[in-house]
């Protein structure tokens, strides 16, 4: 079955790349879903502006659509860390997923294009993985690895509520 995988980052202790996993067949519906958890006036879900309650409910929803997350993890937070993260999901997912959306880091954007198209010629995928990078507001479904990334990266409680469905790389 195609998947679609969204990613985000969380660049608090080195480099957390979170890559989550959504059947194609479901992204419609748990785009509509993260939407509805919208607040009055906002115009994206952002995990380190959230209350305690609210991180709770947001990350509830999130476990109920029976997701993977994969962590790429790097102890720095640097050009190599962020080539080898990109490279290492997209040979992940070669063959499996049919779209990569990776949240746009304007600082970061030109060595994410060149980096993914390398990875995809490399890992034998650039005909069937449709890949671009979109702001946070985009696509509600970005949101989802914003909230794993925070929420490992976090510890505790938080790492607790993730960690089900969560797989950390080493790279």
């Amino acid at each position: 079955m195609p998947a679609h995988v969204f990613v985000d980052e969380s660049k608090a202790k080195g480099l957390l790349m979170a890559a989550t996993v959504c059947p194609a067949v479901d992204v419609n519906a748990y785009r509509r879903t993260m939407a509805s958890l919208l607040l009055p006036r906002e115009r994206r879900i952002h995990f380190t502006k959230e209350s305690p309650p609210r991180r709770r409910k947001i990350l509830g929803v999130i476990a109920e659509f029976g997701i993977a997350a994969r962590l790429y993890q790097a102890d720095k937070n640097d050009v190599a860390a962020r080539r080898d993260c990109l490279a290492a999901m997209v040979r992940d997912i070669a063959g499996s997923a049919e779209r990569l959306v990776v949240e746009r880091d304007e600082s970061t954007a030109t060595l994410d294009k060149q980096v993914l198209f390398r990875a995809a010629r490399r890992y034998d995928c650039s005909e069937s993985l449709q890949y671009e990078l979109l702001a946070a507001h985009a696509d509600p479904l970005l949101w989802i690895p914003d909230a794993v990334a925070w929420s490992w990266a976090k510890g505790g409680e938080w790492r607790d509520l993730v960690a089900p469905y969560s797989t950390v790389i080493r790279v």
